[in-house]
């Protein structure tokens, strides 16, 4: 006899599904929302899959820029330094450095920061671990090198003064921000001028005096040999504040560049160096009176720990300010690179770093030398306009 569908239901019985049970659907109690069927959607499962790995690869690689929209807003601005200085100025004639090497000798740099996933690596020298060749880190606790290195080639969230220079890191100093061992920053500057060969080597060693650095200490030697080789040499005056005795070495040497910091209103900031008019007996004269020059240095922005919800952080002292003067200044090489090498060539590595130098004094507007403001406040642009004017 044939079953009637509309009244009855075929279930399989629990403990053996090839067995049939036959419910009737009148009956008392029984649940007439038809159960719901389960069907495997394999392809579907798969289609989802390669879309999520899809969408994933898409974040890695676009990740600056999503860091750059999402943090962007939440960041707090010191663009007024890169507009003040005259760096933005320079850069919209359309120079980032490109061509110019620049060495940092700090605690390392961390390149997992998402504004520093873009940069053209020269080389990192690692005299703080074991492996002088090891791959780039940073040790500091602060991440002091990483901070450097961000006012300089930073993109991103915010753009640093000179992106386009092949960058050299040499780990020198340890978590502290000190030298760890005997001849490490004199090691580092020698790999910078030597075997990097780089154009501007920026010390940011804006600390107390580092018993390793002393006068005629192997820090010294090399960077006595970088200038000889024609290298510009830029240091941080310090952060002892008025009652220093000097700026700190190697900023105290003469054709070093030395750096020191002014606040949001140009005016000096609280712990930058001053500058001694003599050095071991001898009066120092134009353009060499220290510090030479200042740059914003207080609350300045810059990438930091990348493991951080917000990876940047505010830095303050003479180390921040001496980048900004090697990012103007490799804007301006850039400008002025065929006409530079060839008076360096014609006219020999003193005479060159002179003419740095004194175009640097000419571009301030400081009647006289202060020995904690320098002979001014950096103006990218008039620096740029005196080296034109005095190149040949």
């Amino acid at each position: 006899m044939p079953l009637d569908t509309r009244t009855v239901q075929l279930l399989p019985e629990p403990e053996d599904p090839g067995m049939m049970t036959v419910i009737d659907r009148d009956a008392p109690g029984y649940d007439q929302t038809p159960p719901r069927l389960i069907r495997s959607h394999s392809s579907e499962k798969s289609w989802r899959g390669a879309a999520l790995v899809v969408l994933l690869a898409a974040l890695v690689f676009s990740y600056p820029t999503i860091e750059s929209i999402l943090f962007g807003p939440l960041i707090p601005t010191s663009e007024w330094a890169f507009e003040d200085t005259g760096v933005r100025t320079l850069q919209s004639q359309g120079l980032d450095g490109s061509g110019v090497h620049i060495c940092i000798v700090d605690t390392g740099i961390d390149l997992s920061h998402p504004a520093l996933s873009e940069i053209n690596l020269g080389g990192f020298l690692d005299l703080v671990g074991s492996d002088p060749e090891g791959p780039p880190i940073e040790y500091g606790d602060d991440h002091h090198g990483t901070m450097m290195a961000g006012i300089l080639v930073s993109s991103g969230a915010f753009e640093g003064a000179a992106t386009g220079v092949t960058l050299s890191v040499a780990a020198a100093l340890g978590p502290t921000g000190y030298s760890i061992k005997d001849g490490a920053v004199g090691e580092a500057v020698e790999w910078c001028w030597k075997t990097q060969q780089a154009d501007i080597i920026s010390l940011s060693l804006g600390g107390e005096a580092d018993p390793s650095i002393a006068i005629g200490g192997p820090t010294v030697t090399s960077v006595e040999d970088a200038l000889e080789s024609g290298v510009v040499v830029v240091a941080a005056a310090g952060n002892q504040g008025e009652n220093s005795s000097d700026v700190s070495t190697p900023a105290s040497i003469e054709q070093v560049i030395a750096v020191g910091a002014t606040d949001r209103y140009g005016s000096p900031w609280k712990d930058t160096s001053r500058g001694s008019p003599s050095l071991n007996g001898e009066q120092r004269e134009d353009p060499n009176l220290k510090p030479e020059i200042t740059a914003p240095g207080e609350d300045i922005i810059s990438t930091n720990d990348p493991s951080l919800s917000i990876p940047y952080a505010s830095s303050s002292g003479t180390s921040v300010s001496t980048v900004f003067v090697v990012g103007s200044l490799a804007l301006i090489m850039e400008k002025h690179m065929s006409e530079l090498n060839e008076y360096k060539e014609t006219n020999g590595s003193a005479l060159y770093l002179d003419l740095i130098k004194n175009s640097l004094q000419q571009s301030m507007v400081e009647e006289k030398h202060d020995s904690r403001s320098g002979y001014g406040l950096l103006d990218a642009v008039s620096w740029e306009r005196k080296i034109a004017d005095s190149l040949p």
